[in-house]
């Protein structure tokens, strides 16, 4: 099972085309912030699928810090305890640090899975890019290079696209995404749909995060590498703060559905930009 908050993530699609300017960048404010969600099955499945799961349950813990400026670092932890219909019971622990830069042309990363406890798969390495395209340098889990085209972007510049386009008006989105996720050698094609802003003051610990502004955001993810009409790899409902925070977590994977509530919020220290 792949974790969905990148990312962001979680936080988070994009719009194809070349990165944000600096200035773009920074005109999107993201909080540092630390939040905590409970996972479960979500009361409604997908059409068919979740028969033979008994019982799920989980926390995810994401972390965002930096500034335009310095570079963005998200650490990222998603455990799960999932019971199939027969009593038996896997804990998946997922656990991610990922460093980007202000201006969007780097990407360090590192994933790695404990399945009962014992490291199954270990995803690291390092994404430049430059004017013929996104070069990734992958030390595991085999040492390799892979190059991608110019239109491909990272995980928080994703994040931002998504805010700016909110903020536009703006309902539908696509594009191409590197998040050095699952054996970190392959993109995500994406398409986001951002619904009308939602009205009235968040509720629990959502009431804390700053802002009141916010719009419902699916995006769901396609392998890239495959053409034609196509069923998503998975996508993620959330609702989407303008400071980058989310709540309200829907994860479906096809054969089931995660919800992720909102347990716990904490704004972190900011450092503003010389």
């Amino acid at each position: 099972m792949r974790a969905p908050f990148k990312s962001a993530v979680f936080m988070a699609a994009l719009l194809a085309g070349p990165g944000l300017s600096p200035a773009a960048a920074a005109a999107a404010s993201l909080l540092p912030h630390r939040a905590v969600y409970d996972l479960r099955l979500a009361d409604q499945q997908p059409q068919g699928g979740s028969e033979g799961m008994a019982a799920v349950g989980g926390r995810m813990v994401f972390e965002f810090t930096g500034t335009p400026c310095e570079g963005y670092t998200v650490n990222f932890r998603f455990v799960v305890e999932m019971t199939d219909g027969e009593g038996s019971t896997t804990v998946t622990d997922l656990r991610t640090s990922t460093f980007e830069s202000g201006a969007g042309d780097s990407f360090d990363f590192l994933s790695q899975t404990f399945t009962n406890q014992v490291l199954t798969d270990e995803v690291k390495g390092a994404a430049v890019r430059g004017d013929s395209g996104v070069s990734v340098d992958l030390v595991s889990p085999t040492e390799a290079k892979v190059a991608f085209k110019p239109e491909v972007i990272f995980p928080t510049e994703h994040l931002l696209k998504v805010i700016a386009a909110a903020e536009k008006g703006d309902t539908v989105l696509a594009g191409e995404v590197f998040d050095g996720s699952e054996t970190g050698d392959k993109t995500y094609a994406t398409s986001t749909i951002i619904g009308e802003p939602i009205s009235g003051p968040p509720e629990g610990p959502a009431a804390s995060v700053g802002t009141t502004r916010r719009w419902p955001v699916t995006v769901a993810y396609f392998d890239a590498s495959q053409g034609g009409d196509l069923t998503p790899e998975y996508s993620i409902g959330f609702d989407l703060f303008d400071n980058g925070v989310s709540a309200d977590l829907r994860m479906d994977y096809g054969e089931f559905a995660l919800q992720g509530d909102l347990t716990h919020f904490e704004a972190l220290p900011t450092t503003p930009c010389e």
